[in-house]
């Protein structure tokens, strides 16, 4: 199966899971400055969001893979979610990760960061990051603290629409 047939498998199930946690999901029609999904809490004025990379890797045919992110797309905002395939429950291959532990990577000299992972080591190298509720509520306050103006810097599409009250003034002639 391709990375890329993964990631979007990876898409439904880490959808699926918020979902059922009450965080709400939604697929751009863009893939822009890492933003597979965006997850909101509520969709009021002012509402804030993160942006979700989804990442699929198998393990079945490989002894080992990584995953690469941009430098400048792990801002505190960024959370990315892989998928690994070896044969295991989907609940025990999901691995989430957010802005500071993606800047603790290697860094390349293509500026990006990368995750590198082998079938005999991936589970317990990266157990502390199995997407978990904790892990979950961490995404949830990862909403939650968002500066979402640094945020919609990333995202770099769309349009405003201001619609300001008449002006009118008062004066005294003398």
């Amino acid at each position: 199966m391709s990375a890329s047939s993964l990631e979007h498998i990876a898409e439904d199930l880490i959808s699926h899971a918020l979902q059922r946690k009450n965080v709400l999901v939604a697929k751009p029609k863009f893939d822009h400055n890492g933003a597979d999904l965006l997850a909101f809490l509520d969709v009021s004025d002012g509402a804030k969001f993160c942006r979700i990379q989804c990442k699929g890797r198998s393990l079945l045919q490989t002894p080992k893979s990584h995953i690469e992110i941009a430098s400048d797309y792990a801002t505190d905002g960024l959370v990315v979610i892989l998928f690994i395939e070896d044969g295991s429950p989907v609940e025990e291959s999901l691995y989430c990760f957010f802005g500071k532990e993606i800047r603790l990577w290697n860094k390349t000299n293509n500026h990006k960061y990368r995750l590198s992972f082998t079938k005999k080591s991936h589970r317990k190298k990266l157990y502390p990051y199995r997407f978990s509720p904790k892990k979950i509520n961490e995404v949830i306050k990862c909403i939650i603290d968002v500066n979402v103006s640094g945020e919609f810097k990333h995202m770099e599409h769309g349009y405003a629409e201001f619609v300001l009250p008449p002006i009118s003034f008062e004066g005294k002639m003398s």
